[in-house]
């Protein structure tokens, strides 16, 4: 069954293009569009099989955020919007994705799949991963635990992994851990940068402090990074 959504966007270019994109998927069905989100409000208090809301940010009317705070009922939301900086809001009212304007098709089509998925029964989960990485220093081979690692940074030739309590050296590149670490645990933020996301403090515009240390977030890792601690 498709699933029904409404569009919510005061520029009429930017609702005939979502408009569109939905026609050409056939998991989704238009039921409306709306330039006011104060009517949107209510055409949802009284339609509640809205399941899928793609929402501006920027209207006179009612802000986005604003439009989060006092919904009502279970529909998804995917932020459709020009401003980036509007991402961690977004998230923490439970957005599913962020769209930065214009956005392509393919990119459109990546955060309708999130929704499905996140709507479609889970099978059982799989046996628990490993909780340790061995880690080969010049002189010995260290086991690390997974729970005690804040970062891990490119340094030339090596790779730093700072943990709670040390700090490890080790002739590897980024790739190679990136590669093994679980992505519901670990994201690359920046080119010489993984931070474990349950060790994550705060954020501060392109900033991730974990205890007293601070990690750059990189410009073409915002996204990237924003998606994970929403999934995580």
């Amino acid at each position: 069954m498709a699933v029904q959504c409404i569009v919510v966007d005061d520029e009429p270019l930017s609702v005939q293009v979502i408009t569109e994109f939905i026609r050409k998927m056939p998991e989704l069905q238009l039921l409306r569009s709306f330039n006011n989100p104060l009517e949107a409000l209510a055409y949802m208090q009284q339609e509640p099989q809205t399941g899928l809301v793609f929402l501006d940010i920027q209207m006179p009317e009612l802000t986005g955020i604003e439009f989060m705070q006092i919904r009502q009922g279970t529909a998804d939301v995917i932020i459709v919007s020009a401003y980036d900086e509007y991402a961690l809001d977004g998230f923490q009212y439970d957005a599913t994705d962020y769209l930065l304007k214009p956005v392509s098709f393919e990119r459109f089509t990546k955060a309708v799949h999130k929704v499905l998925q996140k709507n479609t029964p889970k099978a059982a989960p799989p046996p628990a991963a490993s909780e340790h990485i061995f880690i080969r220093t010049d002189k010995r081979i260290i086991r690390v635990n997974l729970p005690d690692i804040l970062y891990l940074e490119a340094l030339r030739n090596y790779v730093a992994i700072q943990t709670t309590s040390q700090k490890i050296l080790t002739l590897q590149n980024l790739r190679s851990f990136e590669e093994v670490l679980a992505p519901q645990r670990f994201v690359r933020v920046h080119k010489s940068f993984i931070v474990a996301i349950d060790k994550i403090d705060s954020v501060e515009r392109q900033r991730i402090f974990l205890g007293p240390h601070t990690v750059p977030i990189g410009d073409t890792y915002v996204k990237q990074f924003y998606e994970a601690i929403r999934m995580g």
